[in-house]
């Protein structure tokens, strides 16, 4: 199955991915996601809504989830929804290589 391609919106992963960063969006393993693993999951107050966060912390199937950001009003993330389930992960991130397309 090919990736699908996820573009950064906003500063919410700013620094280490700015505005604009591509990512190819892969589904779950079983062993998937890991902490410090980049992720696509539903906002879970806006359905609607998907975003791109990074995982914290697991304890058993759930997920903390946190912008890169160091400024707190930036990223809406675990700080402020608190944890996800591990099912309502939609997919692993990882960064578009621009010099291999």
């Amino acid at each position: 199955m090919k990736p699908v391609r996820v573009r950064i919106s906003g500063d919410s992963m700013w620094p280490t991915y700015p505005d604009g960063t591509e990512f190819d969006l892969h589904p779950p393993q079983e062993d998937q996601p890991q902490v410090g693993d980049i992720v696509l999951c539903k906002h879970p107050f806006f359905p609607d809504l998907q975003i791109v966060k990074r995982v914290q912390s697991l304890e058993e199937e759930m997920i903390f989830l946190v912008g890169d950001n160091p400024d707190p009003t930036v990223s809406e993330d675990s700080h402020n929804f608190g944890t996800i389930h591990r099912d309502e992960i939609l997919g692993i991130c990882t960064q578009v290589d621009e010099h291999l397309e």
